[in-house]
């Protein structure tokens, strides 16, 4: 689209918006459900069950399709209320539209603009803007235990990617990250995440730390599927400049946060046609990096040994840790449940620093240190070992050997 095309296809562009708004009018999806005349509500999205739970009683606009803007059935709607608001999470979008086409609506000055809604924002906010009377106040059950405990997302049982951020945390170097599953690490007890950016940002900003003259050996970590989308471009600014950066590909064999999609490592297009797969470490070898190694993701001592070598080079390295995600059906068929003995448990509380929701705390103590011991939920457990691997007791019993997948 050169610049003289771009003029003559402007027009064509400008007609294309008018034609949609006419096809917003009719379009079913925006629709009105008619109510009392006191209040009317604009909403879209999720917020129109919120809306719909808290005001039951009300007109309501329900946009299925947000831009262009039906305008002919908002000011048909705006004229059959008495008063007329706008609920939306964020920004004042629709607000803003509405307001511009002469209406007078409100939105923010009741709604919050940060946050996500649910009934309870959405009710005490129009209570305290007097929107609702104080009596519409619904106070939350109370709870025999007290209040819920927090339940902050945390790596599944059996996650890859957990013995090399328990390495990680051990070796105390500056970890950066970005976007995926493995950006749970940056809670404790891992706590091995210290910067974290957008798709492929790791390994950016691990190279300008180090041009910037960072004293400390940064480490990049990044996801095999973000590796091919956004990471190979900043490893060459780091094999380009020759900085001394360690880049970790946790390679799961799939794209797993977003729901186990194809990516050009699986050997498999998004429409699961057979496809050419993409090698990392011949990829990465013929961008430049000299130290390269391939390691099995549940192997705890060929994590560390690698590992603590390469932040020790004053060059560009890369660490490929392979293993399957924990939630891919293959790999389910293979779970099996690891057991503590509980007679060789000290409660040292080693295993619980690798932040597995399948290891918990057990009521019984230890006699000497009168700390809990461990105990593994069988139904959480998938037997990939790192925990008996770290445990120094031997407490933690490893897979049958003719089991596969184990790493005894």
């Amino acid at each position: 689209m050169v610049p003289g095309n771009a003029v003559k296809r402007h027009p064509v562009i400008e007609q294309r918006i008018r034609d949609l708004a006419a096809f917003a009018e009719t379009f079913p999806c925006n629709r009105l459900e008619p109510g009392g005349r006191s209040l009317g509500i604009i909403t879209c999205g999720v917020a129109y069950q919120y809306a719909r739970e808290v005001f039951p009683e009300a007109s309501i606009l329900r946009l299925g399709m947000t831009w262009p803007l039906p305008e002919k059935m908002i000011r048909k709607f705006a004229k059959s209320v008495k008063r007329l608001i706008v609920i939306e999470e964020l920004d004042p979008f629709l607000e803003e539209a509405v307001r511009l086409m002469g209406i007078a609506v409100e939105g923010k000055s009741i709604f919050p603009i940060t946050g996500e809604f649910d009934p309870r924002v959405v009710r005490e906010s129009a209570i305290r803007s007097g929107l609702l009377p104080e009596s519409a106040h619904v106070p939350l059950p109370d709870l025999e235990t007290g209040p819920l405990p927090g339940r902050p997302p945390v790596l599944c049982p059996g996650c890859p990617h957990r013995s090399t951020f328990y390495i990680l945390n051990k070796l105390k170097v500056p970890v950066n990250g970005d976007i995926g599953c493995y950006t749970l690490a940056l809670i404790p007890p891992l706590s091995a995440i210290h910067t974290c950016g957008c798709m492929g940002a790791g390994i950016g900003v691990a190279h300008g730390a180090a041009r910037a003259g960072s004293p400390e050996h940064h480490v990049a970590v990044i996801g095999d599927s973000t590796f091919f989308h956004s990471g190979i471009p900043a490893l060459v600014n780091v094999v380009y400049n020759r900085s001394p950066v360690t880049t970790v590909i946790l390679d799961n064999c799939i794209t797993a946060m977003t729901g186990q999609q194809e990516n050009p490592g699986t050997g498999r297009t998004l429409l699961r046609q057979e496809t050419v797969r993409v090698e990392l470490e011949p990829l990465v070898r013929a961008l430049g990096i000299r130290h390269v190694r391939t390691v099995p993701g549940y192997d705890v001592d060929a994590i560390e040994k690698a590992l603590k070598e390469y932040v020790k080079l004053d060059e560009p390295a890369v660490l490929i840790v392979v293993e399957p995600c924990a939630l891919l059906p293959d790999v389910r068929k293979r779970w099996m449940p690891l057991e503590v003995l509980a007679d060789k448990c000290n409660g040292c509380t080693l295993c619980f620093r690798i932040g597995c929701p399948a290891i918990l705390k057990n009521e019984e103590l230890d006699e000497k240190t009168q700390r809990p011991k461990a105990l593994i939920d069988a139904g959480l457990c998938t037997g990939c070992e790192v925990c008996a691997q770290i445990c120094p007791r031997e407490a933690i019993t490893f897979r049958p050997a003719e089991m596969e997948g184990g790493a005894s």
